[in-house]
C-alpha cells in the first residue's frame, strides 16, 4: 500500500552529540521491492538500514564521488555514485532536506533534471556501471548492468535485455519489469556499424562486456540432490550457479539470487544429530501468499560428502576477487553441513555465523528448547542475536532490543516449583516475543549471557532474589543431607564430578584445536562436540518415540 505522507514528511531529527543527521521514512531504490528504512548522515558518511532489521548499506565519504539530487513526482531522490561506478538511490527526501545534504557531502549535490515527457526515442549509452537512456539531455531511465541477466538480437536492428527475476523482492509488486527491447538504427551515431557487424549488434557487445554476463543458464557450479529443507518444507535438488542459486522441487522452484543472501548460520540442534544451515535473504522468497526471509536446510552430523566445484579457473578468479579468496579450492570435503556452507560463502560472498560463547546447562549444546505459540523448537544465542528455529525462524538483534523479562521468575510457591520458565523478548518497534518452557536449569546460563551483552532486564531485582532464594534453599538442603549422613551418596557424588570433570576436560580440547585450526574468525565454532552429545541424548530418547507410535 502507499506510505502515508506523514511518514513521508517525518521530520530530520538530529542525535544528541556527535552531528549525526537522521532521515525517517526513506526507501532504497532496487529492482524488487523498494524498502523502507532510517538514512543516517554522519561525519564519516552515512548509513542507511531497513526498517525492523536486515539490509544495511554504510558509504564512507572517501567512497563518494558523486551525489545528484532530483525531483519524482511530490518526493526527491539522492542518488550516490561510488568511485568503483556503482551507485545506490534512496526516495523519499524532502525538498526542504537538500540544504542539508549539501553542506554533509564534501563534492557537493548537483540537481538532475529528469525527463518526464514520456518520449521513447534518445540517446542510449552505458555510463560506467549503468545504461542510461536519455531524451534531449534529460534522464530518461538507468539500469544497472549487474540486473541485467542476458542480452540478445531480435531481428537486424533490435536488441531484446532480460533482467534479473527470481522468487524474493515480490513483496509490494504484483509486476515487475523482466525484459526490455531497444531499437538501434543502422545509420546510429554512438554505435557504429561495421562490415560485418550492425549498429545493433555493436551495441549488443557492449552490453554483453560490461555486464559480464553468465553466458549459459546451464552452467551448473555444484549440484546437491535431495537436500531437506525444513523452511519452505520439502526437498530440493540444490543448484549453485555463477550468480544465483536455485532449488529444484517436486512442485515448486525457487531462485535466489546471491546479492539476497546476507548471512549464512550454522546452527547445531541438542539432543538430535542434525545442523541447520540457514540462508538469511532480503527481500525474502514467496510461496504462495507467505514469505520467507531465512531458509533452513538440514543436514545429519554424520552425513559427509566431497565436491567439486565446476568453476573455470577464469571464473575462480573472479569469485575470489570479488568474495575475498573465499575458494581457495575446487574441492571440498567434509560434513555436508559444513562444505554447503562454505560453498555458498565463497560464490555469494556471505559471512558465516556460528554460535560461539554461550552453552546450555549440560554443556552438550549452544542452545535451549523452548516453545514458540503452538511450535516447539531452539533458541539460539548468538554473539550479536538471538535466532529462533525451527518454525516460524524468527532472527532478533541485539540493537533491536528494547528488554527483556524473565517470567514466572517470581517468588511464588508456583514458581519455586516450576520446572520451566519463560523469557519475553521486546524491541525497539513495539514487538514483543514469548519463549515458553525453557528449562529451569538454563535460568542460570541465560542471565549470565544476557548480563554480558548489556541488555536491559526489566525484573531483574526480582531475577536476583528468585536467584538468592534458590542458593539458600540449595544450601539448607545440603545441610540436610549432611545430618542424615549419607557416605555412599557422597561417594557417587565424587564419582559424578571426577566423570564430568573428564569430559570437561575433553572438550576443552576439542574447543581448543578448532579455534586454532579455523584461525579464529566467524567459522571458528565446530559441531564435533554437539554431534556426539546429540547421538548420546537420541538414544536416550528412542523408547519415549516408541511410546508415541503405539
Amino acid at each position: 500500500g502507499e506510505r502515508s505522507r506523514s511518514a513521508i514528511a517525518m521530520a530530520a531529527e538530529v542525535a544528541g552529540g556527535g552531528g549525526v543527521h537522521q532521515f525517517g521514512s526513506i526507501c532504497l531504490a532496487s529492482t524488487g521491492s523498494a524498502p523502507q528504512g532510517t538514512f543516517k548522515l554522519e561525519t564519516k558518511g552515512f548509513t542507511w538500514r531497513k526498517q525492523g532489521g536486515g539490509k544495511t548499506i554504510e558509504v564512507s565519504s572517501s567512497e563518494i564521488r558523486d551525489a545528484f539530487w532530483s525531483r519524482s513526482g511530490r518526493e526527491f531522490i539522492l542518488t550516490v555514485k561510488k568511485n568503483d561506478g556503482s551507485q545506490i538511490s534512496f526516495v523519499g527526501f524532502r525538498e526542504r532536506d537538500l540544504e542539508e545534504l549539501r553542506s554533509r557531502f564534501d563534492s557537493g549535490v548537483r540537481v538532475l533534471e529528469l525527463s518526464a515527457d514520456g518520449r521513447n526515442w534518445g540517446d542510449l549509452e552505458i555510463v560506467d556501471k549503468q545504461l542510461v537512456f536519455e531524451s534531449e539531455g534529460k534522464k530518461c531511465f538507468e539500469v544497472a548492468m549487474k540486473d541485467i541477466t542476458q542480452a540478445s538480437l531480435q531481428g537486424k536492428n533490435e536488441v531484446a535485455v532480460e533482467f534479473q527475476t527470481d522468487d524474493t523482492g515480490t513483496a509490494t509488486k504484483e509486476d515487475a519489469l523482466v525484459e526490455m527491447t531497444f531499437y538501434v538504427p543502422p545509420d546510429s551515431s554512438t554505435y557504429f556499424a561495421e562490415e560485418d557487424k550492425t549498429s545493433a549488434k555493436v551495441f549488443l557487445d557492449s552490453v554483453l562486456e560490461k555486464a559480464d554476463l553468465v553466458t549459459s543458464s546451464d552452467d551448473v557450479i555444484l549440484s546437491m540432490p535431495e537436500v531437506a529443507v525444513v523452511v519452505p518444507r520439502g526437498r530440493y535438488e540444490c543448484q549453485l550457479h555463477m550468480n544465483f542459486l536455485k532449488l529444484v522441487g517436486q512442485s515448486q522452484d525457487f531462485k535466489i539470487r546471491y546479492t539476497n543472501i546476507m548471512r549464512v548460520f550454522v546452527l547445531p540442534k541438542v539432543h538430535q544429530p542434525q545442523t541447520l544451515v540457514v540462508l538469511s535473504l532480503d527481500p525474502p522468497i514467496r510461496k504462495g501468499q507467505t514469505f520467507y526471509p531465512h531458509v533452513l536446510f538440514q543436514f545429519h552430523n554424520d552425513e559427509e560428502t566431497e565436491v567439486h566445484l565446476n568453476l573455470s579457473e577464469e571464473n575462480l578468479e573472479k569469485k575470489n576477487k570479488q568474495n575475498g579468496n573465499g575458494i581457495p579450492d575446487r574441492n571440498f570435503s567434509g560434513a555436508s553441513s559444513d562444505v554447503f556452507a562454505k560453498v555458498v560463502r565463497g560464490l555469494a560472498g556471505a559471512k558465516i555465523s556460528r554460535p560461539q560463547k554461550f552453552k546450555n546447562s549440560s554443556g552438550e549444546g549452544h542452545c535451549v528448547r523452548c516453545s514458540y505459540k503452538s511450535d516447539d523448537g531452539y533458541l539460539f544465542p548468538l554473539e550479536k542475536a538471538f535466532f529462533y528455529v525451527q518454525k516460524p525462524p524468527i532472527l532478533i538483534l541485539f540493537d533491536d532490543i528494547s528488554s527483556v523479562e524473565f517470567a514466572r521468575q517470581s517468588m511464588s510457591q508456583y514458581s519455586a516449583a516450576a520446572k520451566t520458565f519463560d523469557l519475553v523478548v521486546k524491541t525497539n518497534s513495539d514487538q514483543e516475543y514469548l519463549f515458553r518452557s525453557i528449562q529451569k536449569q538454563e535460568w542460570q546460563n541465560m542471565f549470565t549471557f544476557i548480563q554480558e551483552r548489556d541488555l536491559k532486564i526489566e525484573n531483574l531485582k526480582q531475577v536476583q532474589q528468585s536467584m538468592n532464594a534458590a542458593g539458600g534453599r540449595a544450601a539448607a538442603q545440603a545441610a540436610v543431607n549432611l545430618d542424615d549422613g549419607g557416605s555412599e551418596d557422597d561417594e557417587d557424588s565424587d564419582e559424578d564430578e571426577d566423570f564430568k570433570e573428564s569430559e570437561d576436560e575433553s572438550e576443552d580440547d576439542d574447543d581448543s584445536s578448532d579455534n586454532d585450526e579455523s584461525g579464529g574468525d566467524d567459522d571458528d565454532d565446530s559441531d564435533d562436540d554437539d554431534s556426539d552429545s546429540d547421538s548420546d541424548s537420541d538414544s536416550d530418547e528412542k523408547p519415549k518415540k516408541k511410546k508415541a507410535k503405539k
